[in-house]
């Protein structure tokens, strides 16, 4: 074989190697690609979102029924469980799996004689720059508005709402402490009346 020769098959060879290498690149782009696609249209398909939850009604005379929420939702919940109580029918439905949160995500709310009268969520996702401490929750002081606590300290994990004092609108806000290793250390849960902080808890935060 002569040397020209010898250099053509390494020439093929190099080639060879770069189109293998750059197909696979492909290959793997596409596969990423795909994997975005898939859950960009799962999301849009998704109903079980914040947004929706926000605008489902509460009253015990005309907040939303459980058919209005499965219609919001588009889905079916995982769960319902009815418990009779005081002459009240007590329905309390459970979804999992809210549109671009956490996995363990949920939506939880209760129906007193067929009206929406509590809802949860939880496990939104919330991308702190620092954590929350004992010194931020020492920080706030009974009376505070929300919209001051959230510019302090941030918007919370879950939230839930409550109507089933009339006259009195109750909301509660729970907090995951996070350390510099974004590992959970500590829970903050701060409740709110006709929107002024009414009572703070802490457990475990540093």
């Amino acid at each position: 074989m002569s040397e020209k020769d010898h250099l053509t098959q390494n020439e093929i060879k190099t080639t060879n190697f770069w189109l293998h290498l750059i197909i696979a690149g492909l290959a793997l782009l596409v596969l990423i690609l795909g994997g975005i696609l898939i859950k960009q249209q799962y999301d849009s398909k998704n109903h079980l979102t914040q947004v929706n939850f926000n605008s489902i009604e509460l009253s015990q005379s005309d907040g939303d029924s459980l058919q209005d929420v499965k219609e919001l939702f588009s889905e079916e919940p995982a769960s319902v469980t009815k418990v009779q109580k005081k002459g009240i029918v007590t329905e309390v439905a459970l979804w999992k799996n809210v549109a671009d949160t956490s996995q363990n995500s949920q939506v939880i709310i209760y129906f007193d004689d067929g009206h929406a009268v509590s809802k949860t969520i939880k496990g939104l996702k919330r991308d702190r720059t620092t954590k929350i401490t004992r010194k931020d929750f020492d920080s706030l002081a009974p009376g505070m508005k929300k919209g001051d606590v959230a510019r302090k300290i941030g918007t919370p994990n879950d939230y839930t709402f409550d109507e089933r004092y009339y006259g009195v609108s109750n909301e509660q806000w729970t907090y995951t402490g996070l350390d510099a290793n974004k590992k959970k250390v500590g829970v903050m849960t701060l409740s709110f009346k006709d929107g002024r902080l009414a009572g703070k808890a802490q457990n475990n935060l540093q």
